[in-house]
C-alpha cells in the first residue's frame, strides 16, 4: 500500500484503488470494561470470540457451497485464515 496520502484519510492499494481510512474507535463504557478485567480474562474472550468468528464462518461457506467436500470447505477455511 501507499500510505503517501494518509494525512488526507486516504490509501492506495496496490493495484491502484483509492480507499478511505476509517478508524473505529471503542466505545468508552467497553474500553473501561475491558480495562477492568485481567490480562488471562481479555486474552480468554478474545478467544472464545475468535472461535465464534470460525464457526459463523464456516456456517455460511457450507450454506453458500453446499456442493463443497469436507476437504474443499477446510482448504477454504484455512486460506481464509491464513491468507492466500
Amino acid at each position: 500500500m501507499d500510505y503517501v496520502n494518509n494525512r488526507t484519510g486516504v490509501y492506495h492499494t496496490v493495484n491502484g484503488e483509492r480507499r478511505e481510512i476509517v478508524v473505529e474507535v471503542v466505545d468508552e463504557e467497553f474500553a473501561a470494561l475491558l480495562r477492568s478485567r485481567t490480562p488471562e480474562q481479555r486474552l480468554k474472550a478474545a478467544a472464545a470470540h475468535a472461535r465464534y468468528l470460525r464457526r459463523v464462518l464456516r456456517s455460511q461457506l457450507k450454506s453458500l457451497h453446499p456442493e463443497w467436500s469436507s476437504e474443499q470447505l477446510h482448504h477454504e477455511l484455512a486460506r481464509r485464515y491464513l491468507g492466500e
